[in-house]
């Protein structure tokens, strides 16, 4: 079946009846379908058979709030290919898709198979804001579920695969953060750093690289149960980028330890939000510059 995919700016309300078929309380559908991207497919002009909403919630997280099918075309694959085709779009905006539903065993299924995995819950959701019962699978809905999908993708670059130019394309991204972020740096100490990382790029026993889109947005290294490095691109500070890979480092690689730089307060408290301590000091960096550091660990009950 030939179909397309168009975004829809104006007279949103004409695409009522779909909407209505994943949210039936049209007072609900009104929170967000104006503030909301709205993406409708359609087999020619004069017939959609499937629409989506998705709003921004935060800088980078995106919400699925609604996703219908005209039952004429259910069981078909439509619903999955829009959510393909959604986390394309996004994937060059943001990092995260988020989607809420009620405990439903197919519609959580459905969600599970598209690669979203659970996030939280919000109690009550269902029995607060609506002014009926919603019901289904026999089941009357109490608690909102919330499921999450990463939008980037992250590669571990094994040391064969450490390109020149790979290497080059990480270490402007790394001059870029460090002049965003490390003020107490001159730039002579940045043009003096500049080899070592080049060679730590190159040597670092596990590289994470990630992506955006085609674009290459961050990058984190890590031996012996150690962050070695991690950098972001300015332009995504604040996307939950850096935490996302760190998460993944303790998640896949258990990750124990990261030193910080003394001077750069924002990327201590990142780790302290994460859950790490720090629990020793030294008056250089490992070059021997006057760069104090501060070593950290990862409390046990966040492991």
């Amino acid at each position: 079946m030939d179909w397309q995919i168009k975004q829809v700016s104006t007279n949103k309300k004409q695409f009522l009846s779909l909407l209505l078929l994943a949210d039936e309380q049209e007072s609900m559908i009104d929170r967000y379908l104006d503030r909301g991207d709205l993406f409708v497919m359609y087999v020619d002009e004069a017939t959609w058979i499937a629409v989506a909403v998705v709003t921004e919630e935060e800088k980078g997280v995106y919400e699925l709030k609604n996703l219908a099918v005209d039952p004429a075309y259910q069981r078909k694959g439509i619903g999955r290919q829009m959510v393909d085709f959604l986390c394309r779009h996004y994937q060059q905006t943001g990092h995260t898709l988020l989607v809420g539903t009620g405990d439903s065993r197919q519609t959580v299924s459905f969600y599970q198979s598209c690669g979203f995995t659970y996030s939280h819950t919000l109690p009550g959701f269902f029995t607060e804001n609506y002014d009926h019962p919603i019901v289904e699978e026999g089941k009357v809905l109490t608690d909102m579920i919330y499921f999450r999908k990463d939008l980037s993708k992250v590669c571990l670059v094994a040391p064969a695969d450490r390109t020149v130019s790979l290497v080059e394309e990480l270490v402007k991204l790394w001059e870029a953060s460090v002049r965003a972020t490390h003020h107490f740096l001159t730039e002579k100490d940045i043009l003096h750093l500049t080899p070592f990382i080049e060679e730590a790029v190159r040597g670092i026993e596990t590289l994470l690289v990630m992506f955006l889109g085609n674009r290459l947005v961050g990058f984190l290294g890590l031996s012996d149960l150690k962050i070695e490095m991690l950098f972001v691109a300015p332009d995504y500070f604040g996307n939950g980028l850096g935490r996302q890979l760190v998460e993944m480092a303790i998640e896949k690689y258990h990750v124990h330890y990261v030193d910080v730089n003394e001077q750069n307060p924002r990327a201590e408290g990142f780790y302290r939000h994460i859950g790490f301590r720090t629990f020793a000091r030294t008056e250089t960096d490992e070059q021997g510059n006057p760069f104090p550091i501060l070593k950290m660990k990862l409390q046990d009950n966040k492991v």
